[in-house]
C-alpha cells in the first residue's frame, strides 16, 4: 500500500462526508458485503452512480438527451425525498460539507467530534458536483487537537483517515474524481499565472 500511496494525487476540494464509527465485527460485515457485491448493496447509490457515468458520456454525444435525462432523474429524486418512503435514503442527505484533502487511499478534515487513533469508520462520501457516492471502511490515523485560533464552525480537530476496504468501482470513481479536479485546478492556476 506504501508504493500504491505515492501513485496517487492528493487535492483539497469540498465533499459531502458521513461517517459512523463501528466495531471490529461490523467492519467485518462491511468488507464482506463489499467483496460479495461489489459495492452493490447500496442499490440508491449504485443507480445514481451509474446514471452520473452514463449521462457524462451521452452529454458529449447527444447534449439535448442528455439534460432531459438529467432533470428526470431529479425529479425523481425529489418525489422520493418528498415522499420520504425509507429512513435509509434520508440518512443520505444527511451529509456534513467539509474541506478535505483526500487521495485515492485516504482523506484529512477538520471535525466537530474527537475521534480515537485505530477508531474504526463507515465513511459515505458525495463528490461534488457530481453527486456520486463512495462508501469505503476507514481508520483514523491521527485526531490532533486544533489551536484555538483555528477552531471554526464548531470544529476542534483534525481528522487523518487510510481508507483500508473500498470497493473497485468506488475507488475508481473516487481517481476519475480527483484526476478530473485536479486538472480543474491546473487551469484555474494557469489562467491566473496567464492575467
Amino acid at each position: 500500500m506504501n508504493e500504491e500511496r505515492r501513485r496517487y494525487f492528493r487535492i483539497d476540494d469540498s465533499m459531502g462526508v458521513s461517517y459512523r464509527c463501528i466495531g471490529n465485527e461490523e467492519a467485518k460485515v462491511f468488507t464482506k458485503q463489499s467483496l460479495e457485491h461489489g459495492g452493490a448493496f447500496d442499490f440508491a447509490a449504485n443507480f445514481d452512480n451509474r446514471i452520473q457515468t452514463l449521462l457524462d458520456t451521452c452529454k458529449i454525444q447527444v447534449p439535448v438527451a442528455a439534460e432531459l435525462i438529467d432533470l428526470m432523474n431529479k425529479k425523481l429524486n425529489f418525489v422520493i425525498a418528498q415522499m420520504d418512503v425509507d429512513s435509509e435514503l434520508m440518512h443520505k442527505i444527511a451529509y456534513s460539507l467539509k474541506q478535505v484533502n483526500v487521495s485515492a487511499c485516504g482523506m484529512a478534515f477538520a471535525n466537530e467530534e474527537v475521534l480515537k487513533k485505530g477508531q474504526l469508520l463507515q465513511l459515505d462520501i458525495m463528490l461534488h458536483p457530481s453527486e456520486l457516492h463512495v462508501s469505503a471502511l476507514a481508520e483514523v490515523v491521527d485526531c490532533i487537537p486544533l489551536d484555538v485560533g483555528e477552531v471554526q464552525d464548531d470544529k476542534i480537530c483534525f481528522v487523518r483517515v487510510d481508507f483500508t476496504e473500498v470497493n473497485g468501482n468506488d475507488q475508481e470513481l473516487l481517481i476519475q474524481h480527483i484526476v478530473k479536479r485536479q486538472s480543474e485546478i491546473l487551469k484555474q492556476k494557469r489562467r491566473l499565472a496567464d492575467s
